[in-house]
């Protein structure tokens, strides 16, 4: 099994905690209007995996009890009054069944909570009349009396992102089930969540065996020496046979790790890793640079004390090697990363734990492992702990804290899905049953506007959280692990912060490592014997190497894609949605609220009329556009829709506009018969959506998803309009939102047919690559890569894959600078092949145009007739 596919079985793969055949279990909730929230009373609902029925009461609440011994083995958990489902990977879809007179069948899927669901039933659509061309707001709709400002509608998606954040933390027992009975156990219970850390870190390459080189003595006490070394880490990537053109690399190809190996001149009492933080030298942990105050030099301290220490060189925030951007070197790795599904900290973790390789062939059977870092250096030794039972004992300075602003802090932090399973405390549970010191120091000071070149780096910050903030998420750690494992928490005795690599800290660390007469720092400070030392060099070699390992990636991530598609052809298409969805997208299963559709006309054109909208979708959250009614719709006809997306900084009037690059396409087309719709898409206002994405990546969810539930919410009013049919509902969207046709389509099988205009091309090779001049490493649009998604479905994977068999079509100009032609052509001839090889040649299409970035509907408009069957033959529009 690959990661890819392993990664989503691990998410839903859970020990068993209460089971149907021993306790009966209650799903619960109320049927609702979908339109306007009103209860149904009298709905039919039922549970058809085992044909058990209710009806709703007066205020539309229903109890469906499933029995003891009944054959749906549900496993439920309970946190804060709540239950919630846990199913395993071949467990059966479990859904409700709502039906009522006058109102549209429902079927619901149980996904998450089994309790106090609601259930929106749809009322069936009434009779079409004249009056949608004439009235002040459209016929079963409220009127819209107030201007639509699309700020609010922006700062309605962060807010729900942030508010979703808040209780993200009580809901992680979700995912943990910890046995507490003895270490042995608990270790076992955790390993699980260990590979899922392990997973979103993207610390998952192979590691080359290990060896250790010096090369030059830096210096020399009574009680150490100091040696420059370096050391493999991970396997070169072999690309195979190229598909494609690809620039020669300038960058090396394998990573290694360098620093200063300080060796006792006794026998070793054991060995430690030593961190600085990202913009520390490892000479000044030393001494041997100025920097760091004689009294934090936590690595010769170390040295003193009969310890073999190894400070590794970390990636430093400057941006030296970021090619003419003002991205931190570690910003800058994990632009090109993130899309490949590693990050700078899985790299530099491997780095780590090739040096615990090392020292588990040096030691003893008395000589244990210790991990110290400060700052950058602490995030990486408590990860490192986290994930390598190997270290003993864990020093953190300068990191731990509540960690629900993450996203606050520098983007290179950001880690995929991490709040939705990890806190710092269950971090440190990771860690139990063994030792763990937090030290409570000032964090680094951080400057996110200090680099200069092309201003792209996204803000950040870091800041020194309260001791009260600390203390309280270091007695989680109690909460969740008991009395396994050893755990100091360090200050001063006014509760303030200590200085960082203290004495009390190295003398709790070595005491913790079986020494219980730790000596005191002296004042010796060695001398370094080289001159001249070249220190940018050498940090030039990590981040160069890194930057070589992600492009080998971006290499050969056309194969891998393929041996993931092959993995899953044998699946049901549904079963890959879902993945997409959960995986990649980031869904969330938040019941809709009613729909409470406000209307008003605002143009009566001679074909047609227009009206805006809006749509409430989830709290905070709503759906804006234009709606375009053709005059020419006769009674009890259905007409197809075309939902026409816009581009980044447009809004629902961008597509109607006739002096843009748009050419008034939603108007062509409502000309034509076509009822049309332009929606809102969430990415106007650069300082504003821009951090929508940052917000939501830790809960595991993205800017599409609340993009996905939007449209599944306008779908489902359509489905309630008389002269809409729902199954011709077409999306065709320009630049992101070409980019949003092929995403929505994929999410949503309920759209016919989707056209990627201005944005179609290699996903990963856009996102990642260094030697494209407007890939996005090089662009504000930080938000856009989405999780591995080089590895797993990119454009060609999602048409083939979740939008096939439905028609799918391509729109680029040959002088578009989102992507070179070729890059279009290559990707797209994937999508025929597959399209023809399954006899369905004729449901895709490619115009490869004179143009640039614009609408250009020669061939789209003909596709569009063509497949949503209009104008129907012999009928005129």
């Amino acid at each position: 099994m690959t990661f890819h596919r392993l990664t989503f079985s691990l998410l839903f793969i859970f020990f068993v905690i209460c089971n149907s055949t021993s306790a009966s279990i209650k799903i619960t909730g109320k049927v609702q209007n979908g339109l306007d929230g009103k209860p149904i009373y009298g709905a039919k609902v039922t549970l058809e995996e085992i044909g058990i029925t209710t009806f709703t009461g007066k205020n539309g609440v229903f109890t469906l009890n499933i029995p003891p011994g009944s054959k749906l083995k549900i496993t439920v958990k309970e946190i804060d009054s709540n239950q919630y489902i846990i199913k395993s990977l071949d467990s059966p879809e479990i859904a409700l069944t709502v039906e009522k007179e006058h109102f549209k069948r429902l079927s619901y899927r149980i996904s998450d909570k089994i309790n106090d669901l609601t259930l929106g039933i749809l009322p069936k659509p009434g009779i079409f009349n004249t009056e949608y061309y004439s009235a002040d707001q459209m016929p079963s709709t409220y009127l819209m009396e107030n201007k639509v400002e699309w700020e609010k509608i922006i700062d309605g998606v962060r807010l729900f992102h942030e508010k979703r954040l808040k209780y993200l933390k009580s809901q992680r027992e979700r995912y943990w089930n910890r046995d507490l009975s003895t270490e042995e156990a608990y270790s076992t219970s955790i390993e699980l969540n260990r590979k899922n850390f392990r997973n979103i870190l993207g610390a998952i390459d192979k590691r080359e065996p290990v060896s250790m080189t010096r090369t030059n003595k830096v210096a020399e006490t009574g009680k150490y020496t100091v040696s420059e070394v370096y050391w493999t880490v991970l396997k070169e990537i072999i690309p195979r046979p190229a598909l494609q053109d690809w620039p020669a690399l300038d960058v090396p190809k394998k990573i290694f790790g360098e620093g200063l190996l300080l060796e006792p001149k006794e026998k070793s009492k054991g060995f430690v890793i030593a961190i600085p933080d990202a913009d520390q030298e490892p000479e000044t942990l030393i001494g041997l640079k100025e920097g760091i105050d004689p009294h934090s030099q936590f690595a010769r301290h170390l040295a003193e004390n009969g310890y073999t220490v190894v400070v590794p060189v970390i990636i430093d925030r400057s941006n030296r090697w970021s090619r003419g951007t003002d991205r931190s070197s570690r910003s800058w790795i994990y632009a090109q990363a993130h899309e490949m599904g590693r990050t700078v900290t899985g790299y530099e973790i491997q780095k780590m734990e090739a040096l615990i390789d090392w020292f588990d062939q040096q030691r003893g059977k008395d000589q244990k492992i210790g991990i110290a870092g400060y700052g950058e250096g602490g995030l990486l030794a408590f990860y490192t702990s986290a994930l390598d039972t190997r270290v003993e004992a864990t020093l953190v300075s300068g990191y731990f804290a509540p960690r629900e602003e993450i996203w606050k802090e520098p983007i290179y932090r950001n880690v995929w899905g991490l709040l939705k399973e990890f806190g710092d405390a269950e971090i440190a549970s990771l860690i139990a049953p063994r030792s763990l010191i937090i030290e409570y120091s000032q964090v680094p000071f951080y400057d996110g506007n200090k680099n200069n070149g092309n201003k792209i780096e996204p803000p950040g910050e870091l800041w020194t959280h309260t001791f009260i903030e600390v203390e309280s998420e270091f007695h989680r750690i109690f909460s969740l692990t008991g009395n396994i494992g050893k755990r100091v928490l360090l200050k001063n005795d006014l509760d303030q912060t200590l200085p960082f690599g203290s004495q009390k800290a190295i003398n709790t660390l070595i005491h913790l490592m079986g020494n219980e007469n730790p000596r005191p720092l002296s004042d010796e400070i060695p001398d370094d014997l080289r001159t001249n030392f070249d220190f940018t060099a050498r940090m030039g070699r990590m981040v160069e190497q890194m930057v070589g390992h992600t492009q080998l990636l971006l290499r050969d991530s056309e194969y891998v894609r393929d041996e993931f598609v092959q993995e899953w052809k044998n699946n049901d298409q549904e079963q890959l949605r879902t993945f997409f969805k959960e995986e990649m997208v980031g869904w969330t299963y938040q019941d809709f609220l009613p729909i409470n559709p406000r209307t008003r006309q605002i143009e009566d054109q001679p074909g047609y009329v227009c009206y805006e909208v809006i749509l409430d979708v989830l709290p905070n959250i709503e759906m804006w556009g234009i709606l375009l009614i053709p005059k020419s719709i006769k009674q009890n006809e259905k007409r197809p829709v075309v939902v026409m997306q816009h581009g980044r900084g447009g809004n629902p009037y961008t597509a109607l506009t006739e002096n843009n690059t748009y050419y008034g396409i939603g108007r062509r087309l409502a000309d034509m018969g076509f009822v049309v719709f332009t929606p809102f898409g969430n990415w106007t206002g650069e300082t504003r959506f821009r951090w929508i994405d940052r917000i939501a990546k830790p809960s595991k969810n993205t800017l599409w998803s609340t993009i996905g539930r939007q449209h599944q919410q306008l779908v489902r009013w359509f489905q309630t309009l008389p002269f809409i049919d729902p199954d011709r509902i077409a999306i065709y969207g320009k630049s992101i939102g070409g980019q949003a046709a092929s995403l929505i389509a994929s999410m949503m099988p309920e759209y016919a047919l989707s056209i990627n205009c201005a944005y179609f091309n290699e996903s990963g090779r856009k996102k990642s690559s260094v030697y494209f001049p407007t890939s996005f490493v090089f662009h504000v649009d930080s938000e856009m890569p989405m999780w591995n998604r080089g590895h797993t479905l990119e454009d060609a994977e999602m048409a083939n894959r979740l939008i096939f068999p439905r028609p799918f079509m391509v729109e680029h100009g040959k002088k578009d600078g989102i992507a070179p032609p070729g890059w279009v052509e290559h990707e797209y001839a994937k999508i025929y092949k597959f399209y023809d090889e399954q006899g369905k040649g004729d449901f895709t299409d490619i115009d490869l145009h004179e143009g640039g970035h614009i609408i250009n509907g020669v061939k789209t408009i003909p596709f569009l007739q063509e497949h949503l069957k209009w104008p129907k033959k012999n009928q005129k529009n």
